[in-house]
């Protein structure tokens, strides 16, 4: 199993569309093209009310979909998107040892 665990921002006043965007478009399109799961937490060490940090996590059954999923040209427009919305993107990529 590989987990892909992003950390980012989004400005307050777009969070509102943000979450709509990513629950009408991002989250559907990633886990109809081989994400396993698409999980979206606002930051819980915030107060809701300054909060800007949110933390998503994508789940693979194994390399080689999460390389081919992550690849795929009909992906660009949706992290054209997800780019729109967030700043100051971290990844940090952890694979199940078995």
């Amino acid at each position: 199993m590989i987990r892909i665990v992003f950390t980012y921002e989004v400005r307050k006043e777009k969070q509102d569309e943000y979450l709509k965007v990513t629950a009408d478009q991002i989250k559907p399109f990633w886990e109809s093209h081989g994400c396993d799961a698409y999980t979206l937490w606002q930051s819980l060490w915030q107060s809701p009310e300054e909060s800007t940090t949110f933390v998503k996590e994508m789940v693979f059954k194994d390399e080689p979909t999460m390389q081919r999923t992550m690849s795929l040209e009909d992906g660009q427009p949706i992290k054209k998107l997800f780019s729109q919305f967030a700043t100051g993107v971290t990844r940090a990529t952890y694979r199940q040892v078995v």
